[in-house]
C-alpha cells in the first residue's frame, strides 16, 4: 500500500507540474523580455508608452548609474515596453543619481 501512494503523490506532482508548464507556455514569450536599449531610428515605427525615471537608491553606489538603469529597465518591462532610448542621467551627490529613459513598443 505504501508503494501505491508513493506512486499517486508522483503522479500528481507530474501533472501539476504539467499544467504548469502548459500554462506558461499559454504566455507569449515577449512578455518575458526585457526592454531592450534603442536609438531613435530603431523606433520610429513604435508606440510611446511614456518617460521613464528610475533611482539609484540611497547610500554609496560608486556605480550609481547600473542601478538606476536597471531601476527604469524593471519598470519599463512592468509597462510592457519593448525598447527605451535614455534621455538623461542626472546626479544626485556624489554617490547616487537618476536615470530617465522614453519607453516603446514595437511590434515584432
Amino acid at each position: 500500500m505504501p508503494a501505491l501512494k508513493t506512486a499517486l503523490g508522483y503522479h500528481r506532482h507530474l501533472l501539476k507540474s504539467l499544467a504548469l508548464t502548459m500554462c506558461l507556455l499559454g504566455f507569449s514569450l515577449d512578455s518575458f523580455a526585457q526592454p531592450q536599449v534603442a536609438q531613435l531610428t530603431d523606433v520610429k515605427n513604435c508606440q510611446y508608452l511614456k518617460q521613464i525615471e528610475g533611482g539609484s537608491g540611497y547610500g554609496k553606489n560608486f556605480s550609481w548609474q547600473k542601478l538606476a538603469k536597471y531601476a527604469v529597465l524593471s519598470q519599463a518591462e512592468k509597462i510592457a515596453a519593448t525598447h527605451v532610448i535614455w534621455v538623461r542621467f542626472d546626479p544626485v551627490g556624489g554617490f547616487n543619481g537618476i536615470a530617465v529613459a522614453n519607453a516603446y513598443r514595437c511590434q515584432s
